[in-house]
């Protein structure tokens, strides 16, 4: 491979790769604004211009090519007077309001004014200030912290499709706003908020509500559809503040769909199940786990009984399913269901051109791995059901005739169509395995403690094992 000198270091380059990139593969930072690797080059905000030998002027890493033998240096007096330079223009204008600011702490023009620009500014003229926009119910914008970086509108353009962002006006003046001062209206708008590097671009959802240094990440998957998309969950004291994606170049990139981002607030509703439960003629009657077992037994005992599996389920827990049923219901047909017309991954396929997939599940492919057939209609013979899902799962109303019981993540007013209802892990709350539509094994990680009394399905599927009877009998 090619090679090139940054800093006295040799790296080595696959052709067509700037600056940045390699420096970055050599565990050099060149700072930046403007550049991101998913968008188009620039080269506008001049903070990242290095010094390159045989050059008379600084170059932009974004935008230069590295060549065999090419000398960079990211650190000379030239680069670093540079960046002081343009930090001094950029910081001109901006608020000093880093303590309320939701970027805070993850600000890349915090950390780049701390790291090369100077600690006193010459600055003494009034400082421009815009009135907010209402960006509709994603973002909440604030453009007198934006540095105009164009991040926002190349976005836009490039990657949601829609020519939503504009910079109006010049110089001092200019302002990055929608067209016509609209909402936004991609399904992607999160993403603006991902990419800005300062805080002029924020999510409405977690504006004030936690600081970014108190936050624990997880790595996970996306359950929103069979894309599969690579995120990370951001959690405090096991409540979950956001969902942010992680790169992953050859899934999805550096994005996330509203849909996916936002999915995880129904963990949280107040109306879920937590408790094992039982249904009664005057409503739902939580009581204990034996209780709610027993009853579930009961339902089905002398029944013609289907297994019904969420499409949402990991490889494990479906798997442990089968040897389940094999123990206590080796008869009794299985399915799997999740998402009304989506019976395979035949019915599945690219929603948008983004991202987004028509099964709004995120193991369909693995449930067709392990030979489970997808759901149309129950058998003629068939009097119950026994429903395990994890949260995402459509229940088909084709169940509705007949006695069921339910294991997993449910809401109160779906409770009332169960005898009994013991409740399970969502995707946040579990460890797991789950084949995305492309057939590429990926790993949920568990983010939060599951709320109340909800079990792993393993354990439920133990306790019902060994629960005896009146009679001694498991």
């Amino acid at each position: 491979m090619p090679k090139c000198i940054i800093d006295g270091r040799e790296a080595e380059f696959t052709p067509g790769q700037n600056l940045i990139e390699v420096a970055k593969s050599a565990g050099i930072d060149i700072p930046l604004f403007c550049y991101h690797p998913g968008l188009s080059v620039v080269a506008q905000c001049r903070m990242c211009a290095v010094e390159i030998e045989k050059m008379p002027k600084l170059q932009t890493a974004c935008s230069t090519m590295a060549t065999e033998g090419m000398v960079v240096k990211t650190k000379s007096e030239k680069t670093k007077e540079n960046q002081e330079s343009v930090m001094e223009f950029l910081l001109a204008n901006h608020p000093l309001d880093c303590p309320v600011c939701d970027k805070s702490g993850e600000c890349d023009l915090q950390d780049n004014s701390y790291k090369h620009g100077s600690s006193y500014s010459r600055y003494t003229e009034e400082r421009r200030t815009y009135l907010d926009l209402d960006m509709g119910p994603v973002i909440k914008k604030n453009m007198n912290r934006c540095i105009h970086c164009t991040r926002c509108i190349r976005f836009g353009n490039e990657i949601a499709g829609l020519r939503e962002m504009v910079a109006l006006k010049r110089g001092n003046n200019t302002e990055i706003t929608t067209i016509d001062g609209r909402p936004l209206e991609t399904d992607y708008a999160g993403n603006y908020s991902d990419i800005c590097p300062t805080g002029s671009l924020t999510l409405k959802d977690f504006r004030f509500k936690k600081r970014a240094w108190f936050l624990t990440k997880v790595p996970t998957v996306c359950e929103g559809c069979s894309k599969g998309c690579n995120m990370e969950i951001q959690q405090d004291n096991d409540q979950i503040y956001r969902c942010v994606p992680r790169e992953n170049l050859e899934i999805n990139r550096h994005w996330l769909c509203d849909e996916g981002r936002f999915n995880f607030h129904y963990l949280e509703r107040e109306d879920r199940l937590v408790d094992p439960a039982r249904s009664k003629s005057s409503g739902i009657e939580i009581c204990d786990w034996g209780t709610s077992i027993d009853t579930a037994k009961a339902t089905l005992e002398g029944q013609k009984v289907a297994i019904l599996l969420g499409s949402d389920l990991t490889q494990e827990e479906a798997s442990s399913v089968l040897q389940f049923k094999a123990q206590h219901y080796a008869d009794s047909p299985i399915f799997h269901f999740g998402t009304p017309g989506v019976v395979s991954s035949k019915d599945d396929g690219p929603e948008d051109r983004i991202l987004k997939q028509k099964s709004k599940t995120s193991n369909l492919n693995g449930m067709e791995k392990l030979g489970i057939p997808g759901f149309e209609r129950l058998p003629a013979e068939i009097t119950a059901a026994l429903v395990i899902r994890g949260g995402r799962a459509v229940l088909p109303p084709e169940i509705d005739g007949v006695e069921k019981v339910g294991i997993g993540v449910f809401m109160k007013d779906q409770a009332m169509m169960f005898s009994a209802i013991l409740p399970g892990l969502s995707f946040a709350e579990k460890d797991g395995t789950i084949l995305n539509y492309e057939g590429r094994a990926q790993k949920l990680k568990r983010a939060v403690q599951a709320p109340g009394q909800s079990k792993s399905l393993s354990e439920i599927l133990m306790i019902w094992t060994n629960r005896k009877n009146s009679h001694g009998v498991a």
